[in-house]
Formats: C-alpha cells, sequence, structure tokens
C-alpha cells in the first residue's frame, strides 16, 4: 500500500512556507538559505513498517546539522486507534503491507507530533519558518545566472546528470506505485537536497526529462501527454521512464574541460522514492 505521503502531510500542515512532498519526503527548502528540512518515516527492523517520523537539518555545505526521530507512540499519534483494537499488535506503529484500502495512518491524531516538530525547527533551524523571499547569489549562482549558461560546458554536463537523477527517481518510483507524473511533479527538490544545485536548474532538469519521457517539445500538450502516461499501468510507465533514460544517456554533453564533480548532499535515510540510483 502507498503510505500516501501527499495527504499525511497536508492533514499534518506544517507552518512552513517551503514545504513540498517528493515521493514519500518532506522538503521545506528555504530559497535564501543553504539549510533545508527532511522529514521521512521512520522505518522500524520490519519490513515496510514504520514507527514515527525521521527528522534532519541538512546544509549543502555541512551536511547533515541535526537530526530527531519522533516516534508515533511517544506523541499520541495513535493512542485513540490503538485503544479501539481487540489486538495488542501494531501498536504506535503503521505497516504498508496491503495494495488497497485506507491510509496505513488512518485515525491518526496529529496534534502532537505537529508540535513537536514545530518546536525542533524553532531551536535547529528557524530560518525554515521565514517567508519566502529571493535567493541571494552564491558562488555556484553567480556562474549560472552571469554567464550564457547554454554554452558552457561545466553547466550542460550538471544537467545532463542532473536530469539522468529524475529519470532515476521516477523510474524508482514506479517500484512503489507512484505514478511519474507525481514523482516528475517536484524532482527539482529532489536534485537540490542530492545533488546540492540550485532550484532554476532542478526546474530545467525536471524540464529535459519531460521532454524525454513524452517525446515532443515543452507546450500545450505536455500535461495530456503526462496524464496519457500516468493512466497506464505500473510497469508500463516503467518500461517508458526506462526508454526515456536510454535515450537521455545517448545524448551525452561533449565536453571541452572536465566539470567539478556533483556535490552529493549527505543525507539521513533513503532518498525519496528510491531503491538504487
Amino acid at each position: 500500500m502507498p503510505l500516501y505521503a501527499q495527504e499525511f502531510f497536508d492533514r499534518l500542515d506544517l507552518p512552513l512556507p517551503f514545504g513540498t512532498v517528493v515521493g514519500d519526503v518532506y522538503y521545506a527548502n528555504p530559497t535564501d538559505s543553504s539549510i533545508r528540512l527532511r522529514i521521512e518515516f521512520a522505518r522500524t527492523i520490519m519490513d515496510r513498517q514504520y514507527d514515527g517520523l525521521r527528522l534532519a537539518v541538512i546544509d549543502a555545505e555541512r551536511g547533515t546539522l541535526d537530526t530527531a526521530h519522533l516516534r508515533f507512540s511517544e506523541h499520541g499519534t495513535f493512542t485513540r486507534r490503538d485503544a479501539e483494537r481487540r489486538s495488542g499488535d501494531g501498536r504506535g506503529v503503521i505497516r504498508d503491507w496491503h495494495q488497497d484500502g485506507l491510509p496505513p495512518w488512518a485515525g491518526a491524531d496529529l496534534t502532537g507530533l505537529r508540535s513537536a516538530i514545530v518546536t525542533f525547527v524553532q531551536v535547529s533551524c528557524p530560518v525554515l519558518t521565514a517567508p519566502r523571499s529571493f535567493a541571494g547569489p552564491g558562488p555556484w549562482t553567480d556562474r549560472w545566472h552571469s554567464t550564457l549558461w547554454a554554452t558552457d560546458t561545466v553547466v550542460l554536463t550538471r544537467l545532463h546528470e542532473a536530469t539522468q537523477a529524475v529519470l532515476d527517481l521516477a523510474e524508482s518510483g514506479t517500484h512503489d506505485d507512484l505514478p511519474v507524473t507525481q514523482t516528475l511533479c517536484n524532482a527539482r527538490y529532489y536534485v537540490m537536497d542530492v545533488l546540492g544545485l540550485p532550484l532554476d536548474q532542478g526546474m530545467l532538469a525536471e524540464a529535459a526529462a519531460v521532454t524525454q519521457l513524452t517525446g515532443r517539445r515543452l507546450g500545450p500538450d505536455t500535461g495530456e501527454a503526462l496524464e496519457h502516461i500516468a493512466s497506464l499501468p505500473m510497469d508500463r510507465q516503467r518500461s517508458l521512464v526506462q526508454a526515456a533514460s536510454r535515450r537521455h544517456a545517448a545524448t551525452s554533453t561533449p565536453l571541452r574541460a572536465s566539470p567539478p564533480p556533483l556535490r552529493a548532499v549527505r543525507a539521513s535515510g533513503p532518498t525519496p522514492a528510491a531503491r538504487t540510483h
């Protein structure tokens, strides 16, 4: 069963102006800071069982700055649900073993979790609660915006690798029954978190991935083409993403000079909706 992460975090309703969900992971990415918050479901030692949320504050340059494991049992998330159950099995946890039915977190009281997350954010990264603002230029954005990036082989190589990462993310999402449209929608934040690239480069990587997947230029028909793909069986969606990935790999960017390697940001857990990248 999918975790229905988008619906879960919508109900959690965190007071963070930068929040978005990619796969099963929630991100808050201030546009004027290298710091971001990552929230994912915390796995137990049992497969596909979760006992809470795992939080990580990540800096693009310094890696993981702070972490927290908020257990459902410690914040009253399923106290009422478990009291109504006759069996003591599975108390304070959720499981995604089944393919249908209600979300595994149905019946959750999210008040305690919300309060704990807000307290964590206020102490560990108060910048996340600030209103959105335009980003100040950093070393890479200086290069990105002050030059003709379309002729910069270093930039093009970074975008080519980022696009491949987006397609890999879309493919891995199909293994978790996530339509490619859902994974691609906010893949730019995945590019920011995993590759350390700015948001605008992530948007271009998204666009390039969509172009490869649909086989047509971006335009009025793009949405219809993506909706058609998302309506197909999951194995068919996976095949289309794999074909797009092969096409993209065949269009390598020639380099005049070796680019600096992509910076992988150290995260506290598995990448969103991913099995292998």
